[in-house]
C-alpha cells in the first residue's frame, strides 16, 4: 500500500497564480493528463470474433483446469 501524497505545497502555489497563469497551468496539465485516457486505445485494435470475451475466458479456464463450472 502506498502512502497518500501531500499536495499541499502544490495547492498553495496554484492559489498564488493569477487567473491567466492558472489558465496556462490548466492547459499544460490537461496535455499531461489526456494521454492517460488513451492508454487502452490499443484494445480497440483487437481483431477477433464479436463474442462475449468474459464467457470465452470462462470456457478457456474450464478447459485448462477441468470442471464444468456448475459447482462454482
Amino acid at each position: 500500500m502506498t502512502a497518500a501524497r501531500d499536495y499541499s505545497e502544490l495547492h498553495a502555489l496554484i492559489d498564488r497564480l493569477s487567473p491567466s497563469q492558472a489558465d496556462e497551468v490548466q492547459q499544460h496539465v490537461l496535455r499531461l493528463v489526456k494521454p492517460l485516457s488513451s492508454r487502452f486505445s490499443v484494445l480497440r485494435t483487437f481483431d477477433g470474433p464479436a463474442t462475449n470475451l468474459g464467457a470465452r475466458a470462462k470456457e478457456v479456464l474450464r478447459q485448462e483446469f477441468g470442471g464444468s463450472g456448475a459447482d462454482r
